[in-house]
């Protein structure tokens, strides 16, 4: 996966404000041979208010780079220089500069010392068991949602099951604040993106119980009622969209009080509040009665990879089997996850072109983009 970290040449642009004006293209000169302290002098008027001196971005969203491969530093800056890389101000700036004086900034960076972020570990050797430590991090929730996502207390809802991608969405969302519950908020706030996902993957792969009939509702009721659902959550309650939960067999006391909160509006979702705008309480009680005693079944939906699997394709241009110097593809580790996250999306996106990384990066999920960004900037560089 050919990650290209953009050589962000800002500080150009900040360094030369209020100078008098440079010619707009600089006079032809031979090639020179690399010179890093030639380039050092270069990097300490026109590079460092972002970059610093030492090759350490000096913003989130700035790269690293101090020990950058120079054949990467180098096609960075030609690729903007010829306009490949689409950021008018530094297609300007490099434009403006030497192939000389490039070579020699290019040749100062990639002779630093790697940055190591506080806190980085050694790369790991990239077999992670993304189930197994699913299940470990599900130790935590075991209490409220059982040891395998069977909950048994009323009110509180089996996970086992259920949709990854929801269940990703989901766990975002109370870590995000956007849904209000102090006990699942206080959980997801130390979780990183890796992590979240794991616990998806495991609470997915788990077969779901049902919870049998409620003592409030009557099915035959809610059957009918149910149609304002179906569109949605499927027949049955049995959802085929990754993004929508699946109902069937879910505690009957946990979806009145979340059709409550959707009606209400304590929790936002404009489609749900309309939907259940009508409805009377008695009929949220039908309507749970009849999903609580359908068959559920484990989450049918066709994963995505995974991140330990996209870190492994991944490693193919920027891990340590591909870790030649001459080639382009540039070390990643260590690097702002702000910046990383950044890049892919542009990548993803088609903001920033390159064919083989755009079709790597079209099937990824934000989500995704997160945890494959947190995994490389919690990495020492090697």
């Amino acid at each position: 996966m050919k990650l290209i970290v953009p050589l962000t040449i800002v500080t150009l642009l900040l360094a030369a404000c209020g100078r008098e004006q440079e010619p707009a293209a600089p006079a032809e000169q031979p090639a020179a041979v690399d010179s890093g302290a030639a380039g050092k002098t270069l990097a300490e008027g026109k590079c460092a208010n972002c970059h610093g001196l030492d090759g350490k971005g000096t913003g989130p969203g700035i790269p690293h780079l101090a020990g950058q491969k120079l054949a990467y530093l180098k096609s960075a800056m030609s690729e903007y220089r010829d306009g490949k890389r689409p950021h008018a101000a530094l297609q300007q700036l490099v434009y403006q500069l030497s192939e000389a004086d490039a070579a020699n900034v290019a040749a100062y960076y990639a002779s630093l010392p790697r940055v190591v972020p506080a806190g980085a570990t050694p790369a790991a050797p990239g077999d992670a068991d993304p189930l197994a430590e699913g299940m470990a991090a599900a130790a935590a929730c075991a209490s409220c949602h059982g040891a395998d996502g069977n909950a048994s207390t009323p009110g509180m809802p089996t996970l086992a099951g259920q949709h990854r991608g929801y269940l990703i969405a989901s766990m975002q969302a109370y870590k995000d604040g956007v849904r209000k519950d102090p006990v699942m908020t206080a959980q997801m706030a130390g979780l990183n993106s890796l992590t979240i996902q794991n616990l998806a993957i495991y609470y997915a792969a788990q077969t779901p119980k049902g919870r049998g009939k409620p003592a409030k509702g009557d099915p035959a009721v809610g059957e009918p009622l149910s149609g304002v659902c179906g569109g949605c959550h499927g027949l049955k309650g049995q959802s085929t969209n990754a993004q929508t939960p699946a109902l069937a067999g879910q505690d009957a006391q946990f979806l009145v009080k979340t059709m409550k909160n959707y009606r209400s509006g304590t929790r936002p979702h404009e489609e749900m509040k309309k939907q259940l705008a009508g409805l009377k309480d008695a009929d949220l009680e039908h309507i749970a009665a009849f999903y609580a005693v359908q068959q559920p079944v484990k989450d049918q939906v066709k994963p995505s990879l995974t991140s330990q699997e996209w870190v492994s394709r991944c490693d193919r241009c920027h891990g340590p089997g591909a870790d030649n110097p001459a080639m382009v593809a540039p070390y990643i580790e260590g690097q702002s996850s702000a910046y990383l996250e950044a890049a892919l999306k542009a990548y993803r996106d088609g903001t920033r072109p390159q064919s083989a990384m755009h079709a790597m990066g079209m099937p990824l999920t934000d989500a995704d983009i997160t945890a494959i960004a947190e995994h490389y900037a919690g990495m020492a560089p090697r």
